[in-house]
């Protein structure tokens, strides 16, 4: 074979294995992608302030809500499961039947929440008008889904509540919708029974990693888990390349830490997970 045709075949070569690779990462990004699409999103879009009193100066809440849900009927449960999670504060909807219809539910938790405001602090208010801004009130709640581990949507809702508080809370909640089960699972739902005790070794030897410390009693003395036993939190969120346990400001350190983030990789917590990945 001439050189020119040694060169003519390298090159046939190398474009089939350009295309093969093109076609395998373009069928992953589809198939990750399918879930996401298979929860057809919307979302339901609030923004109302309301006055404590009717006075020209008077103290408001402000609420902003941008909560996403899927339109498909198929996964109205899910639905239901998600607005009485938590995602949004206080929960209303975890007692009772609770609510499929998240428009709905949204312009329900408005009124209730501005209606609890004006009736809780306006007497407060009443003997206290020379701290006018210790009664405003603004709660942000804006939610996002993306894909997550195979067959698995990742839901979550970032809030920030802000008062006459010295700092504001802000609070990062997730919940993961399982396309296949059409539901919201939790920690039980994908731990192993008894896994716990080696789960939460996992976090804390992901810790130490995170924050340059030797052992648990150095974690300590960072003000993580100080005076609180480890534990996974259910707060989490499974992730395409690990499960990530969410811990927020104040949850297992001092508000100066912050939030912290704790992702476990699938080689290590594959042996406690029902489902491996």
């Amino acid at each position: 074979m001439t050189m020119h045709k040694k060169a003519l075949v390298l090159t046939i070569i190398m474009g089939l294995m350009l295309t093969w690779s093109l076609a395998s990462c373009n069928g992953n990004a589809d198939g990750w992608g399918q879930d996401v699409a298979a929860f057809d999103a919307d979302s339901v879009k609030k923004e109302l302030t309301v006055s404590l009193t009717a006075d020209s100066v008077s103290p408001t809440c402000t609420l902003r809500m941008n909560i996403i849900y899927s339109k498909a009927d198929s996964l109205r449960e899910a639905n239901r499961q998600l607005i009485s999670s938590g995602i949004i504060v206080p929960d209303y909807f975890s007692i009772g039947g609770g609510m499929s219809d998240i428009p709905l539910a949204v312009d329900s938790f408005i009124r209730r929440y501005t209606a609890e405001y004006q009736r809780d602090y306006r007497s407060l208010y009443e003997v206290d008008k020379d701290h006018l801004e210790s009664y405003n009130i603004e709660y942000d709640v804006n939610t996002a889904v993306r894909q997550g581990r195979k067959g698995i949507v990742v839901y979550t809702a970032e809030a920030r509540y802000c008062s006459g508080a010295l700092h504001d809370t802000q609070t990062l909640v997730a919940r993961n919708i399982d396309m296949d089960g059409k539901r919201m699972l939790t920690l039980d739902d994908v731990l192993v029974n008894g896994s716990e005790k080696m789960v939460t070794e996992l976090i804390v030897k992901q810790l130490c990693e995170q924050y340059d410390a030797e052992d648990i009693k150095q974690l300590n003395e960072k003000s993580i888990f100080n005076g609180i036993d480890p534990y996974p939190s259910r707060n989490f969120m499974l992730e395409a390349d690990g499960v990530t346990f969410i811990y927020n400001a104040d949850e297992i350190a001092t508000h100066d830490v912050g939030r912290i983030l704790v992702k476990i990789s699938y080689s290590d917590i594959n042996p406690y997970l029902k489902v491996r990945v």
